[in-house]
């Protein structure tokens, strides 16, 4: 490795330097090849298998370099709004021509080959070769990592540029490498997406369930020893649910175990006089009040409901029947004001993707000793994806879920299952609990898909060799009484402090808009040294707002995605030395965030008002 590349690997990526390191000490019989182009360029040539693969061309490399790029131009529209990937970076002739040709566009290095890697760092000096935008460099296969560096910012079109030998040379890291980060690529989006749907009714939800939080048991937080060596059917809308009916009303009617329905399995358990033991409900769109329609038509309010602290508020109006709280680690209100009177930590559940993974992950901290899961197909069943009883679900909607994506996963009995890649996110994630958890968990769904970490067990089978005893009669759960109450005086204290954190607020965003105003006119004066200054000002006073609690609280959760946003376009400021330069980079995205926190401020006030109403009627 050449001494310049081991100063500024260490330096700017220790990392990299560590693995091309590492490998160097292992002492191999390297496999890549640096030797003279007929043109008089290096080239390079890998030997795996007993077959050499020349990387570049061994007649002219430069000339095919921009062969590459001409080519991706062809099939690409590559400008500053576009982040290109290369995948291998060989001697890196396509790269350098890629900066010639294209100085503002941002890129990503992934060079899966530490040999490969130590053959470039041996002949050519890496800082002189990378432009300014380069904005990840790796070694390795991991696409995690290209996501969090490089892609986060929405305004970006992403384009993966490989170099032709490498599909070839390595094959099966090129396959598993593109595969893991479309799947990131595709759920990282869809996380976008619902935050930006769903950015402000977190809060709104969360302010609005604010009194009820106060007024209701935390289920968490009351004495639940009763559910230890117990059995949990969580109990999904799934199309096999239609089949277990009959076993469901033997449970229920004996009291064999305890029925926690999620979703829209409410609709089908009451249509067939199924009562549950308790509704978990979480979700925080306004939508979700439709589950509901029909046990609310029919005054169903005898079944506990247990609410995620920031469920949709219109859920929570409208029904009558006793309600339970657990606090969701998105309700940014209830970590701000809400202490037990004992000082311990509140317990809170982990925001999911589905109300049944949520669920789960109560229940295992109820102590449930097994956990059963009814309907829960994540799949497609003789093309339905719900079970009986749910008409809500318009034609056009099921018509649409019918036709999404049409991926298959291997089913409990080892066939191949249609699914969605919606489906497949939510068995990730159940799967990732259940590990977390180490929980116990038996899946009865039949034709439903396979569950890692769980057994599949007909649920007829589990009632005749398990499920033999009442448990449920001697502690039923509408039965738990609020015992266990929140800390008066810590949420007053908290109240006073948002007030005074609020008004700083106010001052902070006030301020950041004046210096801004103040660096538009200095940068179009090019007045580099007083736009430094300001820029100085500036950058304490989004600081301090960083560190602001209703900033943190309120501000910051309503507008992650777009915070996201202006973190990233700071981040890519911070290697430019010329001042004016980098005040002018920033003024755009930090005047776009400064002036979505101006339009939220009447809703704030709003806020504040709620706060002060509730808590004070609470102490």
């Amino acid at each position: 490795m050449l001494a310049d590349n081991i100063l500024f690997l260490r330096e700017a990526y220790p990392a990299v330097y560590q693995a091309v390191k590492s490998w160097e000490e292992s002492d191999p019989v390297s496999k890549a090849l640096v030797e003279e182009a007929k043109d008089g360029n290096l080239t390079l040539k890998y030997g795996g298998d007993g077959q050499a693969i020349y990387v570049h061309s061994k007649y002219n490399p430069q000339r095919e370099a921009q062969a590459i790029i001409d080519k991706l131009s062809e099939d690409q529209v590559i400008n500053e709004n576009s982040h290109v990937v290369f995948y291998g970076i060989g001697l890196a002739y396509h790269i350098e021509a890629f900066i010639v040709q294209y100085p503002q566009a941002s890129y990503s290095i992934i060079e899966p080959s530490a040999e490969i890697f130590a053959s470039y760092l041996d002949h050519k000096i890496l800082k002189k070769s990378m432009g300014k935008n380069l904005m990840l460099l790796q070694c390795g296969n991991q696409a995690e990592a290209l996501y969090a560096k490089a892609v986060q910012s929405k305004d970006k079109d992403l384009v993966i540029c490989e170099l032709p030998a490498y599909p070839q040379i390595f094959n099966a890291e090129y396959a598993a490498f593109l595969s893991e980060f479309k799947r990131i690529v595709k759920e990282q989006r869809s996380s976008l997406h619902t935050n930006f749907a769903y950015k402000k009714r977190w809060i709104v939800n969360s302010v609005n369930n604010f009194k009820v939080v106060l007024q209701t048991p935390n289920i968490l937080l009351e004495d639940h020893d009763f559910c230890k060596g117990k059995s949990a059917l969580l109990v999904a809308a799934g199309p096999s649910l239609d089949l277990e009916i009959d076993n469901l009303k033997k449970i229920k009617q004996e009291g064999l175990a305890y029925i926690f329905s999620v979703g829209s399995a409410i609709n089908t358990l009451i249509h067939h006089g199924i009562e549950p033991d308790a509704i978990c409900t979480y979700d925080p769109s306004e939508r979700n009040q439709l589950v509901f329609n029909k046990i609310n038509e029919l005054e169903v309010d005898a079944i506990p409901m247990i609410f995620g602290s920031s469920v949709g508020y219109e859920v929570l109006e409208q029904y009558m029947g006793p309600k339970y709280h657990m606090i969701t680690n998105q309700d940014t209100v209830a970590a701000y004001f809400l202490k037990p009177e004992n000082g311990e930590p509140i317990e809170m559940v982990s925001d999911a993707p589905t109300i049944a993974v949520v669920t789960l992950e109560l229940l295992v901290k109820l102590g449930f000793s097994q956990i059963i899961l009814v309907g829960q197909n994540l799949a497609y069943t003789e093309e339905k994806s719900y079970s009986s009883g749910i008409d809500y679900i318009t034609g056009e909607m099921r018509e649409t879920m019918l036709q999404a994506d049409g991926v298959f996963t291997e089913s409990v009995a080892g066939k191949q299952v249609k699914t969605s890649e919606s489906f497949l996110s939510m068995k990730r994630q159940l799967e990732h609990m259940i590990s977390k958890y180490q929980a116990k968990v038996v899946n009865t769904t039949f034709g439903g898909a396979s569950i890692e970490g769980t057994s599949f067990i007909p649920l007829a089978r589990l009632i005749s060799e398990e499920l033999t005893k009442a448990v449920v009669f001697e502690h039923p759960l509408n039965q738990v009484v609020m015992t266990k109450k929140y800390n008066k005086t810590y949420a007053l204290a908290q109240l006073e402090q948002l007030k005074t954190s609020y008004q700083e607020y106010q001052s902070l965003v006030s301020g950041i808009k004046s210096c801004l105003l103040e660096l538009h006119d200095l940068t179009r004066r090019n007045r580099e040294k007083e736009a430094h200054q300001t820029h100085l000002k500036m950058d304490i006073q989004i600081k301090a707002m960083e560190d602001n609690d209703f900033f943190n609280m309120i501000a910051l959760p309503i507008n992650r995605v777009e915070y996201g946003i202006l973190f990233n376009a700071i981040q890519k400021t911070k290697a430019e030395k010329n001042h004016l330069r980098k005040a002018k980079s920033v003024i755009k995205p930090t005047e776009t965030f400064i002036d979505l926190l101006y339009t939220d401020m009447n809703l704030n006030n709003e806020i504040m008002l709620v706060f002060d109403n509730v808590i004070r009627e609470f102490a």
